[in-house]
């Protein structure tokens, strides 16, 4: 299949962004290098193009009912214009996707899968939501989605908009609609995948290319600069963030993932629960890990086995340099008689590791809820 170009194609080739595939789509790796985009997002600020991310709608009278009785995230206790995230199981437990779902009103959700998830996602919801009544529909192209991270990134949105971004008025997974560098209805939401204060922004794709430009322009003496692909991997390994179709998938459940936070107690039944509930009372044989890597060292390839005393535990899902950290970093998942905080295995190659379960960086989260 070809790549498609996302509408910010000749933005990035005019600043000599490198170029790479993302979810079939063109898109941004770095403008000038990795290390420098991460150290921007972790000390100033960056701006990312997550093309692809769609908003699926789900919309009915019993929207919030089917939504309970389909995802792991108790929608009851969502309030419109906030958000939650959690996944989407299949009966065996495993992720059909990890999603965050808005409210943006009491009838109407809209879910956001990743972006080489949304048409199977969207078609599941579709099939399950008949029996509820409700409509389901991919805003697709409608939007593109950006994403402003970093510690200067409300000071960089104050400059374009009147709106109240604060963390008291939009807190975490809070939602709202404002005018934003001259655009109106754009989405603003308090959300990331750094382990940073950030936004993500949707932004109706007519005015991409101006309002791109406009923002990046307002948020430069800030330090604000454009990111790529290449330093999202980095920053959301460094906080233990697994992705779809690398770390988790349909044959990884969210007790295995470390996720577990996110099955929430409710009465509604849906696919999975059983399994998930009966991982979290009886615990599971393996689990996803953060592994240490020494400084210097290679980073291994995906599925590289990890071994104990020789013996195979476990596998590599996804590898990356942390730039903040100054090593490299692995997640995999091992047998759970070797998951302790600070057991040392070795890769395949000899190398020695050490697990960590949870983020190197910032481990309480306490960046992001500025």
């Amino acid at each position: 299949m070809t790549a498609k170009r996302t509408p910010l194609y000749h933005a990035f080739k005019a600043r000599n962004a490198e170029m790479a595939e993302k979810a079939h789509f063109l898109t941004a790796n770095v403008f000038t290098d990795a290390k420098s985009e991460h150290e921007a997002v972790r000390n100033a600020a960056g701006l990312f193009e997550i093309f692809g991310q769609f908003l699926v709608e789900v919309a009915g009278a019993k929207a919030e009912t089917f939504l309970n009785e389909t995802f792991v995230a108790d929608m009851s206790k969502v309030a419109p214009g906030r958000g939650i995230y959690g996944g989407i199981l299949n009966e065996n437990g495993g992720f059909i996707d990890d999603v965050i779902t808005y409210r943006p009103a009491p009838d109407t959700f809209w879910v956001v899968p990743a972006p080489h998830r949304v048409e199977k996602v969207e078609a599941y919801l579709k099939e399950c939501g008949k029996p509820y009544g409700v409509h389901v529909v991919s805003l697709g192209y409608r939007y593109v989605s950006l994403s402003l991270q970093g510690p200067q990134s409300r000071a960089c949105l104050e400059r374009v908009t009147s709106e109240d971004v604060s963390g008291q008025a939009l807190p975490g997974f809070g939602m709202v609609k404002a005018t934003v560098a001259g655009v109106d209805d754009v989405i603003v939401t308090r959300t990331g995948f750094t382990g940073e204060l950030g936004y993500e922004l949707w932004v109706p794709t007519e005015h991409i290319e101006s309002f791109y430009d406009a923002l990046l322009e307002a948020g430069k003496p800030l330090g604000l600069v454009p990111c790529g692909a290449g330093s999202m991997g980095s920053l959301r390994i460094e906080k233990r963030f697994p992705i779809w179709g690398r770390d988790i998938g349909e044959d990884t459940t969210p007790v295995e993932a470390g996720l577990g936070w996110t099955v929430k107690p409710k009465d509604s039944s849906y696919p999975g629960k059983a399994v998930v509930e009966r991982q979290k009372q009886d615990g599971v044989e393996r689990m996803l890990v953060l592994l240490e890597l020494p400084v210097g060292s290679v980073l291994p390839a995906i599925g590289t086995v990890v071994k104990l005393g020789g013996d195979a535990i476990g596998k590599v899902t996804s590898a990356a340099h942390g730039h903040t950290v100054g090593h490299g970093l692995a997640l995999a998942y091992v047998q759970i008689a070797c998951a302790g905080d600070g057991q040392v295995l070795t890769l395949e190659d000899g190398t020695g590791v050490t697990v960590r379960r949870t983020a190197v960086y910032d481990p309480k989260s306490v960046r992001s809820r500025a």
